[in-house]
């Protein structure tokens, strides 16, 4: 099932990471797929974001908010395995061929289990993430499986991955550390 938080979230730090450049591609157009979501209005919805869903190992904040603070770490994760270009890659070698391409597409994204990400992203990762996050394992990779999808779809609006989606990917990844700093201080990102 598709989260429009995190779509609308996702949208807009792409957006925001290309305007201004000399050539945005499909992630500088407004109205588009993120419709370009200020910095103010971004924290606006990060918090929103963060304050719904069920709870989560327990504790207070829920589902928005470990997809909110789990984004960086996503975010991070694909550039160090080559960007999201080799990342789907990964994802078709080991089987998910199907997936994959429906990720890239503009039509609906085909769901990944956490098993698949499991696989892809390794446990060892999975660990240290949930480990630094506080939260179980399983809800990581139950995370990433609604995450990476729409990343993926985020970055390629116009159903191919552009040249500028990885340089979107780091900026959109600072922003985004910058404006969870703001909301949540006390978590350490990345």
């Amino acid at each position: 099932m598709r989260n429009p938080l995190l779509a609308q979230v996702l949208g807009g730090v792409f957006a925001n990471a290309m305007r201004g450049r000399a050539n945005p591609g499909p992630f500088g157009r407004t109205g588009g797929m993120g419709g370009g979501l200020g910095g103010a209005a971004l924290g606006s919805v990060l918090g929103g974001m963060m304050s719904r869903g069920r709870g989560v190992g327990g504790r207070g904040g829920g589902r928005g908010m470990l997809l909110a603070m789990l984004l960086p770490f996503a975010m991070q994760w694909v550039q160090r395995n080559g960007g999201i270009g080799a990342v789907l890659d990964n994802f078709r070698q080991k089987g998910y061929q199907k997936q994959a391409q429906s990720w890239v597409d503009t039509g609906d994204n085909e769901p990944i289990e956490a098993e698949a990400v499991n696989n892809i992203v390794g446990r060892e990762e999975l660990s240290r993430i949930a480990q630094r996050l506080g939260v179980p394992e399983g809800d990581v990779a139950e995370a990433f499986a609604e995450i990476l999808p729409e990343m993926t779809n985020q970055l390629s609006p116009e159903g191919d991955v552009p040249p500028q989606a990885d340089e979107a990917l780091d900026e959109g990844r600072k922003q985004l550390e910058q404006e969870l700093q703001q909301i949540k201080p006390e978590v350490q990102l990345s």
